[in-house]
């Protein structure tokens, strides 16, 4: 039996990020997005690198507009690694693009020495002979900021010269700001890269209740409609907009018919505090230390500042009481020694 599943990517989906990222391609602006483990990006990313498939859904034209993704877990430490990379990934995306403009994968084929000219001249043919937008997505960017070397970074930001600086950007997606991560080299003050994305560095914030909601019900309508909308909320309760938090709970539900079963239930799974444990030990060590306070209702006036950032990503709300953005976050926190090496 055929079921019509509908369409994960609705008009209303992550409308401000998505809507953000393409007007920004348009104008060959960069900008980055941070936000914690399992919040969320990948989705966004599974969005933009479909962009022609999903135009129905929003309101931009991107008829000339291409999204090529890195995978920057993969990078294997070498600026040789990322241009291959990012070759291989402008390619994929323009590879329906008119031959005379994509010479196909021989064109990307290189040499010692040569990686880095040969994806300046893809860049050439695509940006200034077809006016095409490209901004490329570089997820898990956090190792490459914190690492370098510098003059990697700087290429990318070469990339750009020559013609280039109204249709290439970067779109990069982090689980810690990019100035602490590049901080051993002062990524702030030595890097025209880092002053690219610097105006426009966004917190990505857990699912709003609506796209949550959206997600559950996806989930719920694959699975052949097993739970209701009720027990739906509830979990929307317990994991808050937290994407993979939603996704681990949702499945023990169904697996365990959980319904009315309290927060303590979920808490103790291994799939939940992994997935907790997973959001904390990727933030910095000082937020680290400030959540872990702030759950035991420890925290000082000192804090403020930290406690500030925390809510703009969205973890928690800078209010009277604080809570946290997920009731299984803020039990996990409760109980949870922190090992400081």
């Amino acid at each position: 039996m055929s079921h019509n599943i509908t369409s994960r990517y609705q008009a209303t989906y992550r409308k401000d990020q998505v809507n953000l990222t393409i007007s920004s391609a348009k104008r060959g602006t960069s900008l980055a997005f941070v936000g914690v483990a399992g919040v969320g990006k990948s989705n966004i990313i599974n969005f933009l690198r479909n962009i022609q498939e999903n135009a129905p859904h929003i309101k931009q034209d991107v008829e000339r507009m291409y999204f090529p993704v890195v995978d920057a877990t993969q990078w294997q430490g070498t600026p040789d690694s990322l241009w291959e990379m990012m070759a291989e990934a402008l390619h994929q995306a323009t590879s329906k693009l008119p031959s005379s403009l994509d010479n196909g994968k021989g064109a990307l084929a290189t040499e010692d020495g040569h990686t880095y000219k040969n994806l300046q001249a893809q860049l050439h043919r695509i940006c200034q002979e077809l006016k095409c937008h490209v901004m490329f997505v570089l997820d898990d960017f956090d190792k490459a900021l914190e690492t370098g070397p510098l003059t990697m970074l700087e290429g990318l930001n070469g990339l750009r010269s020559e013609g280039n600086r109204d249709f290439l950007s970067y779109l990069i997606f982090t689980k810690r700001l990019p100035h602490i991560l590049g901080g051993s080299y002062n990524i702030k003050d030595n890097s025209k890269f880092y002053d690219l994305i610097s105006p426009n560095i966004y917190a990505l914030k857990p699912y709003s209740k609506d796209d949550a909601l959206k997600m559950l019900a996806h989930l719920n309508e694959i699975a052949g409609s097993p739970l209701s909308d009720s027990d739906l909320d509830q979990i929307y309760e317990l994991a808050g907009g937290h994407a993979r938090l939603l996704k681990v709970v949702f499945d023990i539900w169904v697996e365990e018919g959980a319904s009315g079963i309290k927060a303590a239930y979920f808490a103790d799974k291994p799939d939940v505090q992994h997935e907790c444990r997973r959001i904390l030990i990727n933030l910095h060590d000082h937020e680290q230390e400030v959540a872990l306070l702030v759950a035991r209702n420890l925290h000082q006036a000192e804090h403020q500042d930290v406690i500030d950032h925390l809510a703009r990503r969205g973890i928690l709300t800078n209010s009277n009481p604080i809570t946290w953005f997920s009731s299984l976050m803020a039990q996990f926190l409760s109980t949870y020694e922190r090992k400081v090496s």
